[in-house]
């Protein structure tokens, strides 16, 4: 060793050149290294957010309509809301069901009374919770060992991150629980134990049984409690979307962040996903409300009533005067002492209308001569059974929309069959009706009624030719 003062010197240089030297390994050896998950992607079933906004005037228990702020917040029809007491955190009136919200988004309209105790203006806000499960996949480049962790963390904060209601800052997580996440692994065989931090809205997957080899595909499904592989195959949406601060149209953005590490708390591989939630948007379109009325003969040689409705039915006489009816006449012919001359017509109707439609009919009087004065007897708007031989005229409808109960079933003639009436100037009767559309107006479904005319005499009718008027009015219901 040489002890001169310069090789002192070059000894306490090589010293500090060597410290100097471990110490930068040192530094660089604490640097992590860890790479960034690919087709990292967190994939929702749905990007409405929910709607929360404050009442605006008292509302009271019988009120089907409540007054709110505007503060962008969409409700839809068919909603269920609720109504929530912010100064005590309850709910005042839940089950409610939304049925429009008005335009300038400053009325909400119930399909029934709120009920509940009321609500007061400024304090209770008005509610939809929308709820969604998040599928999160990705592709880690480095090997994950058992008992390592994929930590995933919502955005926001919150004193309430668990809240059952929305917020305008994170999503809330409601309530979930480990046993509605589910991970599946597209190689391997390791398992996930799932743990849930409120205070760092964090869900956290631990390992076990396995490694995750390099380039495994990993999907983590949040609001689930069964899968089929990557698939959720019985869904519990539960974590609830944050409520609507962009304007109209335009979606807020959220940042969820996936870190991988091992089993000593070392990170891996890191990426950073972007969610948006925006507003549904309301597609409308109209339908023009429809109608179509046909009245049509039918022939001497048809069945009366087989023609004219194929169900519902038990009459199947068949007209027997040898006259065809058309759209606007009706002939009986000859009335005969001993037998019921039968004509008949078939009424055919369709409409779009929702509730369906009725059948109705008014005429100008009885079946009249108007050179002597005399008309046939006829029941009116109270229909009755025919007797040959007995004078009678009237009308009996048949079809799957006619009232039995009014009208009966059966052949005419005798105590027991098909019952004929005769509307008046002022009286109408309902001939056939059905309360639920659309009416397709087809033998197969509803909408198709024969109508029978019928008449007999006896001696005491003068000779000469008798007529009425008959109109028939057929009423859609929208």
């Amino acid at each position: 060793m040489i002890k001169t003062e310069s090789g002192i010197r070059i000894k306490f240089f090589f010293y500090f050149f060597a410290l100097f030297v471990l110490g930068v390994s040192l530094f660089f050896a604490q640097k992590s290294y860890g790479a960034t998950l690919s087709n990292a992607s967190d994939t929702i079933t749905t990007s409405r957010p929910s709607a929360a906004t404050p009442l605006s005037a008292n509302a009271a228990a019988t009120d089907a309509q409540i007054s709110v702020l505007n503060n962008s917040s969409r409700f839809l029809a068919s909603d269920s809301a609720k109504i929530v007491r912010t100064s005590t955190g309850g709910d005042v009136v839940t089950g409610l069901t939304v049925a429009s919200q008005s335009a300038a988004l400053t009325s909400l309209y119930f399909t029934a009374a709120i009920g509940g105790s009321g609500a007061q203006a400024g304090t209770d806000v008005a509610v939809t919770n929308i709820t969604a499960m998040h599928a999160i996949s990705f592709v880690n480049p480095t090997p994950i060992p058992s008992g390592g962790k994929i930590i995933i963390t919502f955005p926001g904060t919150s004193t309430n991150p668990n809240n059952a209601s929305p917020s305008a800052t994170m999503f809330s997580f409601n309530g979930l629980s480990a046993s509605n996440i589910q991970a599946n692994f597209s190689a391997g065989s390791a398992t996930c134990g799932f743990a849930i931090n409120l205070s760092t809205n964090t869900i956290t997957c631990t390992t076990a049984n396995a490694n995750i080899a390099a380039n495994t595909t990993t999907t983590i499904l949040i609001g689930c409690s069964a899968n089929s592989g990557a698939t959720c195959s019985t869904q519990v949406p539960t974590l609830i979307n944050p409520t609507k601060t962009a304007g109209a149209g335009t979606a807020d953005l959220w940042a969820v962040s996936i870190q991988t590490q091992d089993a000593s708390g070392i990170n891996l591989d890191y990426a950073k996903v972007k969610i948006g939630t925006i507003e549904s948007v309301q597609v409308q379109a109209n339908v023009d409300p429809t109608l179509s009325f046909v009245i049509a003969g039918l022939s001497s040689a048809t069945s009366a009533i087989n023609e004219g409705n194929a169900t519902g039915c038990t009459n199947s006489e068949s007209a027997n005067t040898g006259i065809v009816s058309t759209a606007t006449t009706v002939n009986l012919g000859t009335l005969s002492l001993a037998a019921i001359n039968i004509n008949a017509q078939l009424l055919t109707v369709a409409t779009n209308g929702i509730n369906g439609y009725s059948l109705t009919a008014t005429s100008s009087g009885h079946l009249i001569n108007p050179a002597t004065g005399f008309w046939i007897p006829d029941n009116g708007t109270s229909p009755g059974t025919f007797t040959a031989g007995t004078p009678q005229f009237g009308i009996h409808p048949c079809g799957s929309d006619v009232s039995s109960a009014t009208w009966a079933i059966g052949t005419t003639g005798g105590g027991a069959g098909a019952k004929y009436g005769w509307p008046t100037q002022t009286g109408m009767v309902t001939l056939a009706s059905d309360a639920t559309g659309p009416i397709l107006g087809t033998t197969a479904t509803h909408g198709v009624t024969s109508v029978e005319y019928a008449g007999t005499i006896n001696a005491s009718i003068p000779a000469g030719i008798y007529t009425s008027v008959i109109t028939y009015v057929a009423t859609p219901t929208f």
